[in-house]
């Protein structure tokens, strides 16, 4: 039994008999108890005068050793408990929420079943260093006076958006297209393409041709939709959820060797236009000089035609494509297009939870290890801190 278990009678008792066996007076109430004290200790057995010098010995040597420096650790209070446990939290929620974020947004591009295949494969071929760099300085004079014409404004302006589209040194081009049928009852059809048509301006697309016709059981709808690649999977899951998924197909075509192709042929042919106004500047006469101008003009209508195509191909790695086709037939949707926005705002909502759950989840996954084993130390601590005291007691 520890002292906090004791009544203010038996604690004081116990006070007073501390005082007694030290010899130190007691009031009134405790005279009894001092009596007792007494007349055990004249009942006691006297000891020896070598007993009681082994006993003082073994005493002095054992208050010496408890005088010797010992480390104290610092005891663990609630508030500094709380504080440690706090910061752990705080910490493991900030991680959680990092890490989910980006576990959110990567899985955003749309729905498992329906992503394509990854466009990022092997390293990308760097196109010469002409393509990058200015073609040729304009107006060379020739010895005789001449001056070289500048290059087309147009070559200057394309290489200028070539270089700007340049695609990733790491990944592949690839043109990406898909196909989605979506199925739908006639009465919702029109609702249907009018939400599509809003979806793909969202996602930054465009709705290249469209073909809307409504005749009941043989309506249908026709779509052309040009997105960023990027984009193209989100869009498709957004697309999903408006009706009946009936078919999805989607393809890839790698474009990366056309375009590795083409800057080898714009590398060349700066470089031949550089070395022919390096020949037009020491042109000896006015007709080689005149024949080399014809050269130097002629290879920067190639150098544009080039350009134009180097930037075809990037539109074209950087565009995707998507057909969308709708079709009339029962919808399993269990939500109406006719609802409008209120239906989406509903739906927008139920998405927004499930992405805090999700957040919730995974910071309860890190936090909880944390917070039992801030609850064992605190217990241990308690109870290592209980015993000691009840040790005191029993030793006093």
């Amino acid at each position: 039994m520890s002292r906090d278990e004791l009544n203010a009678r038996q604690l004081a008792e116990l006070d007073a008999l501390d005082r007694i066996l030290a010899r130190e007076p007691v009031g009134e109430e405790h005279l009894e108890l001092a009596a007792l004290v007494d007349s055990v200790r004249a009942g006691a057995p006297r000891m020896d005068s070598d007993f009681a010098a082994r006993l003082d010995a073994t005493i002095a040597e054992r208050v010496a050793g408890s005088r010797a420096p010992r480390i104290r650790l610092p005891r663990p209070s609630v508030r500094r408990l709380a504080f440690a446990g706090g910061s752990l939290v705080a910490a493991a929620l900030a991680l959680a929420i990092v890490i989910s974020s980006g576990l959110l947004n990567g899985g955003s591009g749309g729905v498992a079943t329906l992503r394509s295949p990854t466009t990022l494969v092997p390293k990308l071929a760097t196109p010469n260093a002409a393509h990058a760099r200015t073609l040729a300085p304009s107006g060379v004079t020739a010895s005789f006076g001449a001056s070289a014409s500048p290059a087309p404004a147009a070559v200057s302006g394309s290489s200028n958006s070539a270089a700007a589209a340049a695609p990733n040194a790491r990944g592949r081009l690839v043109h990406r297209g898909s196909t989605l049928t979506l199925a739908t009852s006639p009465a919702t059809m029109q609702g249907v393409a009018n939400q599509l048509v809003a979806a793909t301006e969202q996602q930054g697309g465009v709705v290249e041709s469209s073909n809307v016709e409504i005749q009941g059981s043989a309506s249908y709808a026709n779509f052309s939709l040009a997105i960023p690649s990027g984009r193209l999977g989100s869009l498709i899951a957004r697309l999903s959820g408006l009706a009946s998924v009936r078919g999805l197909t989607q393809s890839t075509h790698d474009i990366t060797d056309g375009y590795n192709q083409e800057t080898a042929r714009l590398a060349d042919s700066v470089a031949e236009r550089a070395a022919l106004l390096k020949q037009l500047a020491v042109a000896a006469t006015a007709a080689d000089a005149t024949s080399i101008q014809h050269q130097i003009d002629a290879l920067g209508h190639r150098i544009a035609a080039e350009h134009r195509a180097i930037d075809r191909l990037l539109t074209e790695g950087h565009t995707a494509t998507l057909q969308v086709n709708i079709v009339p037939g029962p919808s399993t949707r269990h939500h109406s297009v006719a609802a409008g926005p209120l239906s989406r705002a509903f739906h927008d909502a139920l998405h927004a939870l499930e992405e805090i759950l999700a957040i919730a989840l995974i910071a309860l996954a890190i936090v909880l290890p944390f917070a039992l084993s801030a609850l064992a130390l605190w217990w241990a601590a308690t109870t290592l801190r209980q015993r000691a005291r009840e040790r005191a007691i029993r030793t006093a």
